[in-house]
């Protein structure tokens, strides 16, 4: 292994945040029928007001893997999930939306060193290292700060101390109960933070083209090259 393999990023998976129970249902009856098998579920996770219904899958012919998260507010605060939904987003109104790309989660080979190594060009992360056990083995996960003033869309990193693709036609949980409740708590105080200043902290920050450059350096060394253009908001600066 050579001493940067760690930046060389492979998608892990991709989170979509649905506007209703509707679509909720009726996306996890598609999948479910459509070659994929469940690989972590459950009706809510979050706060005593606020909360999400998260339900997650993965392929088993070629390995890709989606969770589906519908947020689930309350009569006087809104469940951080729902904000493309009020507030818009993709150049779209709310009324627009019935899903959204939440964050899109990419898996190295070492997360300390990649954290540390987008710290010193600026990065900021929401969260530290949060250290599980998925059902197949050590699973390590943080996540960073909204990448656009204008959008509700971060990064995941992962480390997984197996080999995926070893497990394609195997079942079980990939997903770390712990992790996404600590996630959910620390995103909704961010959110109520924005919805009292309309301030956001980013991940980088700077004018939007520096901003730009820096994400598409940093994503510039996915494989497949190509993937950050199947996210709508991270299309329009890659195109």
């Amino acid at each position: 292994m050579s001493k940067n393999d760690f930046l060389k990023l492979q998608p892990d998976h991709r989170t979509v945040l649905v506007k209703d129970m509707t679509v909720f249902n009726s996306l996890r009856d598609f999948l479910l029928n459509s070659g994929y098998v469940k690989v972590y579920e459950t009706q809510r996770v979050g706060e005593e007001k606020t909360a999400m219904a998260t339900f997650a899958c993965r392929n088993l012919i070629h390995g890709d893997c989606l969770a589906v998260v519908y947020g689930i507010s309350a009569s006087d605060e809104l469940a951080h999930p729902q904000a493309p939904f009020v507030y818009g987003g993709n150049d779209k109104k709310p009324e627009e939306l019935l899903t959204y790309v939440q964050h899109l989660a990419l898996r190295t080979s070492d997360i300390f060193k990649l954290k540390e190594y987008l710290e010193k060009q600026g990065a900021q992360f929401l969260t530290p290292v949060f250290q599980e056990k998925d059902s197949f083995g050590p699973l390590l996960q943080c996540f960073t700060r909204e990448l656009f003033d204008d959008e509700w869309f971060f990064i995941e990193l992962v480390q997984r101390d197996y080999n995926p693709g070893d497990i394609k036609k195997k079942t079980g949980e990939q997903f770390a109960n712990k992790t996404v409740q600590s996630l959910y708590s620390m995103k909704q105080e961010e959110f109520r933070e924005w919805q009292s200043t309309k301030r956001k902290p980013k991940m980088f920050e700077g004018k939007p083209e520096e901003v730009n450059k820096k994400v598409r350096d940093f994503l510039g060394n996915m494989e497949p090259k190509d993937f950050p253009k199947t996210v709508p908001c991270l299309k329009k600066i890659f195109d």
